[in-house]
């Protein structure tokens, strides 16, 4: 992920726009980015400080600066670096110290550095060299580059053009956008994508089969885990520009002063598509996993659905529920991480008469309780604490199922 001095951006007023490569630019930039990337392959076993330093001797017009950092940095990204010492060097510090300390006073401080660590070798059935190796292995400069995901220079070139758009959202107050796709499974693989990113949002139909407006909170929106939040924010352009088509505007916070600006991107299909390329949230899988091994009539598995309530807004389970003999159906939505509001709009849908059977999981500190929705309605609340538990989600949507069932019943 790039940083905001990484990005080439042009200010007009209050819109901030992304400067793209020209084509006159664009052999010159592939040049930086194999340069970039021969190196990072040239120094794997090496320590990082020796890739700095090895980059640092590149050639690179003062134009090109910003564009070859940028560049780097992305290489740098698909980088596994570790310490490559089997000593603890903040043990192995402890140790050099304490005894150069008692040196110190019992001989006057008349010693020499390559005995203490000689003394401190044969202890350790180890050289003196990797007693040198390891003393500050630890620092990020003496990690070494073990591997290295390393793509061709054309495809660090396209990351790079997306990675300046998902460093601007780092900075967003919120983003709206609009997206068309021309099969159902489009869409459910983009809202399951927001959903694994724990995004807050809100979905709406648009007439005409027009697609979705989507509205999400950014992290200049929030109080806190800014950073974290402003990441996964970024990390869902992907599977947004992966519709057939979409139309993406964000407020942001832009610059040290905080600016108000706007962005606007639009196109279609230019990110990978693919239902799978969105899992269930760790909790949801770890939830579904336990649904499983338990002695039910309910079968349960990922929902495909979209709950739509028209005029009211749309509604995105995570888990569907079957009766094994009675095909009835049931929906779950963890809403866990999501704010208070979210859960009222839910409760909204339902008392506004959304269609179907529905349990919705959420937090115990939102601090909303579960008599929230009534016996009469066709949704349950489920509360929780840290963990959902299978048995508690099967209670609920029995429940739910057997209230459908009384109000049918002859």
């Amino acid at each position: 992920m790039l940083t905001a001095d990484l990005v080439h951006v042009r200010r007009r007023g209050d819109r901030l726009q992304v400067v793209p490569l020209t084509d006159s630019e664009r052999p010159r930039a592939r040049e930086l980015a194999a340069s970039a990337l021969a190196l990072v392959r040239a120094h794997v076993g090496l320590p990082r400080g020796a890739l700095l330093e090895a980059w640092g001797q590149v050639a690179v017009a003062p134009s090109e600066t910003r564009l070859a950092r940028a560049l780097f940095k992305l290489a740098l990204d698909t980088c596994e670096f570790d310490e490559g010492a089997t000593m603890d060097p903040i043990e192995l510090r402890r140790e050099i110290f304490t005894r150069s300390a008692d040196l110190r006073r019992t001989a006057a401080g008349d010693f020499a550095r390559t005995d203490l660590l000689q003394e401190i070798a044969r202890r350790r059935g180890v050289d003196v060299d990797a007693i040198e190796e390891a003393l500050y292995a630890d620092l990020p400069s003496a990690h070494v580059l073990r591997k290295a995901n390393l793509p061709s220079p054309d495809l660090l070139l396209s990351t790079y053009e997306l990675a300046q758009h998902q460093a601007v959202l780092l900075r967003a107050v919120r983003l709206h956008a609009r997206v068309f796709c021309a099969s159902a499974a489009g869409y459910r693989a983009l809202f399951r994508k927001l959903k694994f990113h724990r995004l807050l949002y809100t979905i709406e139909k648009l007439d005409r089969d027009a697609g979705y407006a989507i509205d999400i909170d950014g992290p200049f929106s929030l109080f806190e885990q800014t950073t974290k939040y402003g990441l996964k924010l970024a990390l869902a352009l992907p599977a947004l520009m992966a519709c057939d088509g979409w139309d993406v505007t964000a407020d942001l916070r832009w610059g040290k002063d905080r600016r108000a600006l706007r962005t606007h991107l639009r196109g279609g299909a230019t990110a990978p598509k693919g239902e799978s390329a969105a899992n269930l949230p760790d909790e949801v899988t770890v939830l579904l996993s336990d649904l499983n091994r338990q002695e039910s009539p309910w079968q349960a598995s990922p929902a495909k659905a979209i709950l739509d309530l028209p005029g009211i807004g749309v509604c995105v389970p995570d888990l569907e529920f079957v009766h094994r003999e009675t095909g009835q159906r049931v929906y779950l939505e963890v809403l866990g991480f999501w704010s208070r509001a979210a859960v009222w709009r839910r409760v909204e849908m339902v008392e506004a008469g959304l269609p179907h059977l529905i349990v919705f999981a959420i937090s115990k500190h939102l601090r909303v309780s579960e008599e929230v929705l009534g016996d009469n309605t066709p949704a349950a609340l489920y509360v929780y604490a840290r963990t959902m538990h299978a048995r508690a989600v099967l209670d609920r949507v029995e429940a739910v199922a057997g209230r459908q069932r009384l109000k049918t019943s002859p």
